[in-house]
């Protein structure tokens, strides 16, 4: 009998095996990291100057997407900083100073590149909580695009990218959303409906979160309600409610914390006190306010009350970028990217084209079903937090407290 049921057992896990493997899509493209040996690069905690830059660039970003798009966004500045870094390895000349200049003048592309790896080398996924941060670099065998090899040993030892060779006028759109697919668990399993022919190089990036909340919200904790949009329509929500026990609060917005499982991650929520929700955006990309916000932390019973709601962004962020100051990279004729490799004309990025993706439910920031913590205890003194109207948001590491995600909710419709 236990030969049998071992048997079986046997049987059962190469069943799921080839199950798994089925699910793999073709990715027929050369692999130009295959034969990349990457160096050992070095470690260290990040320092204030990063810490200040990547807040201003991530909230520059925020406030140029949703000043673009006029309703829901969400973006993971981490996607851009770390394609950007990656470009800062390639660049020379004018196209180098402008990436510098963005990241602040006190950090030059080696020092992004160890905080990077460093940055990188930190996250932590659990089994609860695990982040889907996948990045691309396609180089287009119809223009005999090459990267050169130092530029690629850079690319492996530091961020770990994926590069690729690809005929664009072709195959790269299937294997582009194959290869993603992949990588994501098919939680993405679709990202490019064309490709620019005509450009040299194209990035791409995906992030999804998939985090269970620290203490879930049960089905006592959820009740319907209403959320006021920017324009002033009630919409139906349902509104989930729980106490936390970290408050934010400053002369301009109040807000709370809430932990995923791990610990590892918590998603950060800000309603200003007013609803110029614009204004407020803006305000954050200014003199470290974010920082100064998380300062505000305290310890307090928060009666914290946030909607069900669901964001995706999808598309270019190259008029983002360009909107931040940094635009050489992606003009043909004016780029100085000789350092990244060689192509027939000039070598120029065509888009950073990128896929967020971020949904808050019960059970967390992914999909599932309700737990059962209740809340049984109700404490007499409390801090009230209703995202009962435009509010914005933030997923953060809680080491850093650097902004892996940031949005911003104007409609829970969109």
């Amino acid at each position: 009998m236990k030969k049998l049921r071992r048997a079986l057992a046997l049987l059962l896990a190469a069943a799921m095996i080839m199950a798994f493997a089925g699910c793999e899509k073709e990715v027929t493209a050369e692999n130009l990291m295959e034969n990349v040996e990457a160096e050992n690069a070095s470690e260290m905690d990040l320092n204030s100057d990063f810490c200040k830059s990547y807040n201003k660039v991530a909230f520059g970003m925020l406030q140029s997407a949703y000043s673009a798009s006029g309703g829901n966004v969400v973006i993971s500045p981490l996607s851009v900083f770390y394609h950007l870094g990656i470009l800062g390895n390639g660049a020379e000349g004018a196209t180098r100073d402008s990436l510098e200049e963005m990241f602040g003048k006190k950090i030059t592309v080696h020092d992004l590149n160890v905080s990077m790896h460093s940055y990188l080398e930190q996250l932590k996924d659990t089994d609860t909580a695990k982040i889907y941060f996948e990045n691309a670099l396609w180089f287009n065998s119809d223009k005999n695009a090459k990267p050169n090899d130092d530029f690629l040993k850079n690319v492996a030892s530091y961020y770990g990218a994926s590069a690729y060779k690809d005929s664009f006028s072709t195959d790269a759109v299937t294997n582009i959303n194959n290869w993603i697919s992949n990588q994501t668990n098919m939680d993405i399993e679709y990202m490019l409906d064309d490709i620019p022919n005509e450009a040299p190089l194209y990035m791409l990036s995906a992030a999804v979160l998939n985090a269970d909340w620290a203490s879930p919200y049960s089905y006592d904790n959820i009740q319907d309600g209403t959320f006021t949009s920017a324009s002033g329509i009630e919409e139906k929500a349902q509104m989930m409610s729980a106490f936390e026990n970290k408050y934010l609060e400053t002369d301009s917005a109040i807000g709370f914390v809430k932990n995923y499982a791990g610990g590892n991650y918590a998603f950060v929520a800000i309603l200003p006190n007013h609803n110029d929700i614009t204004g407020y955006v803006s305000s954050l990309s200014v003199g470290g306010q974010f920082d100064k916000l998380l300062q505000s932390s305290r310890k307090a019973v928060v009666d914290a009350t946030v909607p069900k709601f669901s964001c995706e962004y999808k598309g270019s962020v190259l008029d983002i970028i360009k909107n931040m100051g940094v635009d050489r990279s992606f003009i043909e004729g004016s780029s100085q990217l000789g350092g990244l490799g060689e192509c027939d004309g000039n070598m120029y990025a065509g888009d950073l084209y990128v896929r967020t993706i971020m949904s808050v439910t019960e059970k967390g920031t992914s999909k599932g079903t309700a737990a059962t913590v209740t809340n049984k205890d109700v404490p007499t003194s409390v801090f009230v937090v209703t995202l009962n109207r435009p509010f914005i948001y933030a997923v953060v590491d809680t080491r850093y407290n650097l902004p892996i995600l940031v949005g911003a909710v104007n409609t829970l419709n969109d």
